[in-house]
């Protein structure tokens, strides 16, 4: 699952990003004082260009085994939180009402791109603006080969725009997953059919005593929406790119904590 070399590439480019983003502040506040808005504004896309080169890193690859804390700082480049440049774009949209991606690939040969890679010209041009947004999942132990098929199919999907694919495999990647953490914790006997394989509700409820109820909640909800789209007879359900993503984050949530490299047998609540 990971590449020593890769995994040095990876460090490198968080330590570049993070080099910038400590800087950011005091670089924004010496650029006001001087009225040097052209710094200020240089300083702020060098930042987010360095941040956006861990995502593309990151929406390349696999589920990625690290120590806990890079992995900390890979889940909170990932999911945009905790970094000085998080506040100032949070900032900046809360006063002009423009909200800055900080995955977008808009100057990209996307046409290009996307042939050089043999993936199909229909897909439009936020197809890599979408799968910096996934990234891949932090954990801490290795991840099965199905499991791992179920994972790239999901990002897949969303970077596609196939929201409702998406969600099925969100649920795909969850009941495995909590099958493959019973599993190691021994609580599904090797060789031996068990009923909770064929039943997603009975796994879910296994592995409520693992992790937080937040967890298990946006799960459950996850579940639900899936629910909502498979069994659909009398309608079609219509899966927006929002609630796609938060589909995923929701199972990458769960996911991570199950894999976190520090097995438990109870959670507390």
């Amino acid at each position: 699952m990971n590449d020593k070399n890769a995994l040095v590439r990876l460090s490198e480019l968080v330590s570049a990003f993070e080099l910038l983003d400590t800087s950011l502040i005091s670089d924004i506040q010496s650029g006001i004082q001087s009225g040097n808005w052209e710094i200020i504004s240089q300083t702020i896309e060098q930042t987010l260009e360095a941040k956006k080169a861990v995502k593309r890193f990151l929406s390349e690859r696999g589920p990625l085994n690290v120590e806990s804390r890079l992995g900390l700082n890979l889940k909170q480049i990932r999911d945009n939180y905790s970094y000085a440049i998080d506040h100032v774009v949070d900032a900046f949209g809360q006063v002009t009402g423009t909200r800055i991606s900080q995955e977008s690939e808009e100057g990209k040969d996307y046409i290009d791109a996307l042939f050089s890679e043999g993936t199909a010209d229909y897909v439009d041009e936020q197809f890599f603006t979408r799968r910096n947004q996934i990234g891949t999942l932090i954990v801490g132990e290795s991840l099965p080969d199905h499991f791992v098929h179920h994972f790239r199919n999901l990002r897949e999907c969303f970077a596609l725009g196939l929201f409702e694919t998406t969600v099925i495999y969100c649920r795909a990647v969850i009941e495995t997953g909590c099958f493959e953490a019973l599993r190691r914790r021994g609580q599904v006997k090797a060789n031996v059919d068990d009923f909770r394989e064929f039943s997603l509700k009975s796994l879910m409820n296994s592995i409520k005593p693992l992790i937080y109820k937040k967890s298990w909640d946006s799960a459950n909800k996850v579940i639900k929406k899936t629910d909502g789209v498979l069994h659909s007879k009398r309608e079609k359900v219509v899966v927006k790119e929002e609630e796609a993503f938060n589909a995923v984050k929701d199972t990458f949530a769960v996911i991570e904590e199950l894999f976190s490299g520090n097995p438990r047998t109870t959670r507390r609540h």
